[in-house]
């Protein structure tokens, strides 16, 4: 069993919104206090055992009933703080004191800084590029409901922390317009310190231009002196010359003066050309200043029409800003229409799910009755065929057994009828031999009577009689089993000549009679019904085979259908098992799907594209 989130509220921490969410883990005993920063997606975690967390409220009696877990789960949230570990990161802890939450409404209206002579760093009523993303972030109201609908459960909690959020929503939309009426001002004040700057440029522009005629007029004074030294020299050397020319006699005097003259010009003319290169420096520098006012000129004139170019651009700005506004406002209304018909769209969508959930359930218990009768019939009339072919079968070996006793008693009486004729034949035979044997012996016993009455005399003959039938009864005795072997088998002898001669004169006289007669007709007539019986049997036969090979395609196609329903309901209910199983699976990753892309969103994302610079 995991977590389940029971309570949820708002917090600012030292200038940052966090939302608080609580977790109760009944398998672990922990309640857990997560705080989600909204500006850049982190969570901090402070866990308590149950143990822990009730004892916090030990000495509280309004909060010592564990029944008010809203108050007690308040009660931890206002002292929830931050801390630094050993790393340096950021660790939630609870406090002693409730946490004092940031009040930004002093900050938001300030007075207005006087204006100052020195030229400011950003100039032409731009923001800075931290202050922009500030602003930006501030003006993002994306709709931080839908990103943590699926946190919110409780009612109660879900309807304070949307009253809560709209609130600092609306704070936060009003801090940003006085943000905004802030900058225009600033603008507005970097303004007015520009057209100070202008006019001061202005005044020192004139007293410079003073200043350069003023020094322009002392250069051509300068100017006119050298020129007037410059001619005095000149003649002054002419004169010398003259001199020298007219006079000749005073040599010493003219090589004095010549050579005064010489240190004279010497040094006139390195004070000439000292004063000539301190001319052209001059000449110079005044060439210089000039390009350099030239120079300043066009700045000033490139400045003049930058800051109008930045001043139409700052009304553009201004007007397009106030566009903005209304397109925001419009934005925000198509928004809201566009969310409250998602939510109604939504709600008609779960209520047709639920409706299409019933009636496939309706449905697939209609179609497993109907599978059930189906299999119930199916089962129904292969016991009944099955009890019918085992009937038929039990009927076919009463049938089959009642003919093998028949068949049975009829070859025990033939073999009675055939045990008592050969006993009889024995018995024949026997008195056959026993009156043969009989016979055999009277005619030795006579013969012998009449050879002894013959050759003896009475007395002699007597005792030679009695001698002889004793000898007689010996050799009788001892030539008994001699003569009665060789009896018999001459006996058989006979008797099997006389009946192959018997068997012979019969098959001449059964051939005659049927050259005389022609063919025997009742021959054929016995053949003609050994035949019919013959193809009776083999017709039977195939009729008993065709109806058990019907009888089995019958119970093969039964135990087909069988199987076949069988195989079809387990595959039903395997791919039902595998459908779900992909229906949870593609329902969870939408979910983190969602979730991940909405993590991975920068921020400032959900403003519209009139806001982005």
């Amino acid at each position: 069993m995991g977590r389940s989130l029971i309570f949820q509220e708002g917090k600012c921490i030292e200038g940052d919104y966090y939302i608080v969410a609580v977790y109760d883990d009944p398998a672990t005993c922990t309640i857990s206090f997560s705080a989600y920063e909204l500006e850049n997606d982190c969570t901090y975690t402070y866990p308590l055992t149950y143990s822990q967390f009730d004892a916090l409220f030990q000495y509280d009696s309004e909060l010592m009933n564990p029944s008010n877990q809203d108050g007690r789960f308040h009660w931890v949230i206002e002292r929830l703080d931050f801390v630094q570990d050993k790393r340096g990161q950021k660790v939630l802890c609870l406090g002693e004191e409730a946490t004092a939450e940031v009040d930004d409404e002093g900050d938001l209206v300030q007075e207005k800084p006087k204006a100052t002579s020195a030229v400011p760093a950003n100039v032409g009523g731009k923001i800075d590029g931290a202050t922009r993303a500030k602003l930006l972030k501030e003006l993002d109201t994306q709709d931080d409901a839908k990103l943590h609908a699926a946190l919110v459960k409780s009612e109660g909690a879900r309807k304070r922390f949307i009253a809560e959020l709209h609130a600092k929503r609306n704070l936060e939309q009003l801090k940003a317009s006085q943000r905004l009426q802030k900058a225009d001002e600033d603008r507005e004040a970097r303004l007015a310190r520009l057209e100070l700057i202008k006019k001061q440029q202005h005044q020192r522009a004139e007293a410079h231009k003073a200043a350069e005629e003023a020094k322009k007029s002392t250069m051509a004074q300068l100017e006119v002196l050298m020129k007037q030294k410059e001619a005095q020299a000149i003649r002054r050397l002419i004169q010398e010359k003259d001199a020298q020319d007219r006079g000749m006699g005073r040599e010493k005097d003219a090589a004095r003066q010549r050579r005064k003259m010489q240190e004279r010009s010497a040094a006139e003319v390195w004070a000439i050309e000292e004063e000539r290169a301190l001319q052209l420096a001059r000449k110079r520098d005044e060439q210089v200043e000039k390009r350099k006012a030239l120079f300043l000129k066009k700045n000033r004139h490139i400045a003049e029409i930058l800051r109008e170019e930045k001043m139409r651009e700052r009304e553009y700005q201004v007007r397009l800003r106030e566009e903005k506004d209304l397109i925001i406002q419009e934005v925000w209304k198509t928004k809201a229409q566009e969310r409250v018909a998602h939510e109604e769209k939504q709600r008609e969508f779960e209520r047709l799910e639920e409706i299409r959930e019933k009636v496939t359930v309706e449905r697939e218990k209609r179609r497993a009755m109907d599978e059930l009768k189906q299999i119930t019939a199916i089962r129904k009339h292969a016991e009944e065929e099955k009890e019918a072919t085992v009937k038929r079968r039990e009927k076919l070996r009463k049938e089959y057994l009642l003919d093998l006793k028949v068949q049975a008693s009829n070859r025990a009486q033939t073999a009675r009828e055939q045990a008592r004729r050969n006993e009889r034949r024995e018995q024949k035979i026997q008195e056959r031999e026993e009156a043969r044997l009989r016979r055999f012996r009277e005619s030795q016993f006579m013969d012998t009577m009449r050879a002894t009455r013959s050759t003896f005399k009475p007395d002699e003959g007597l005792e030679e009689g009695n001698e002889g039938r004793m000898q007689t009864t010996q050799m009788g005795s001892t030539g008994k089993d001699e003569g009665r072997k060789t009896v018999e088998a001459d006996e058989r002898r006979k008797r099997q000549a006389e009946r192959d001669e018997k068997l012979k004169r019969e098959e001449e006289k059964k051939g005659k009679m049927q050259q005389l007669s022609g063919k025997n007709p009742n021959l054929a007539e016995l053949s003609r019904i050994k035949e019919w019986r013959a193809e009776d049997e083999a017709k039977k036969k195939m009729l008993e085979d065709a109806r058990l090979k019907r009888e089995l395609e019958r119970e093969q196609a039964l135990r087909d259908l069988n199987e076949a329903a069988a195989k079809r309901e387990e595959v039903w209910n395997r791919l039902e098992v595998t459908r779900k199983e992909r229906e949870d699976e593609r329902q969870i990753n939408r979910q983190k799907a969602v979730i991940e892309r909405i993590k991975n969103m920068p921020v400032g994302g959900g403003l519209p594209n009139v806001l982005v610079y």
